[in-house]
């Protein structure tokens, strides 16, 4: 009965830090489940979904365009990839050729 409990809590810890890196939560719990502490582990060396903000900003300030931010080539400040108009200096943004 006691294995049981624990092995219901790793499979609920599971989902938490599947929560925490962004991953699925039903598919983890039930990696947890069957797989126990072993699918821990693996959430623990597994990164983050999803783009990082502050990374992002800090590869369009020394790159010029990231996947969410561009520098607006009249001010120089950041703006979101999909702007039309820089929100600092007013200045209509040239479309992104990609």
């Amino acid at each position: 009965m006691e294995y049981l409990i624990v092995w219901i809590a790793v499979a609920a810890l599971s989902g938490y830090y599947a929560i925490q890196k962004g991953r699925s939560v039903v598919g983890w719990v039930v990696l947890g489940f069957f797989l126990s502490v072993f699918a821990l582990i693996a959430l623990w060396f597994l990164p983050p979904l999803g783009i990082d903000d502050k990374k992002s900003q800090e590869i369009a300030r020394k790159f010029g365009v990231s996947a969410r931010y561009r520098k607006c080539p009249f001010c120089a400040e950041l703006v979101q990839k999909e702007a039309i108009r820089c929100k600092h200096c007013q200045a209509d943004l040239p479309p992104i050729v990609e």
